[in-house]
């Protein structure tokens, strides 16, 4: 798991995360790091945002990669989720007044 943080201009706004509501901005959580999230950010009388986290390799997975290429071992620490991180860690929305 990797703790992300997500903030708003204004406060308050509803955050789902995966289809997960998991409260309101400001806010830090766990999510887990096997794979891209969708991050949903809602507040009545606003536009709702959106963003997909992306993933880079983790210092675990720096070391199994250099490992695998020096001790010619296989890659099987990449297929674990604690080779990979969510990059960035913080995630900031200015809300858009609805139209």
């Amino acid at each position: 798991m990797q703790t992300l943080q997500v903030s708003s201009s204004p406060d308050g706004a509803t955050v789902i995360a995966g289809g997960k509501l998991v409260g309101e901005t400001p806010i830090q959580f766990d999510a887990h790091r096997g794979k891209d999230l969708l991050i949903e950010i809602k507040k009545p009388g606003y536009q709702s945002q959106f963003r997909t986290t992306s993933r880079t390799l983790s210092s675990i997975g720096t070391v199994d990669v250099i490992g695998a290429y020096f001790l010619l071992l296989p890659l099987l620490g990449l297929l674990s989720s604690g080779a990979w991180k969510h990059d960035p860690e913080t995630y900031g929305f200015v809300l858009e007044p609805e139209k």
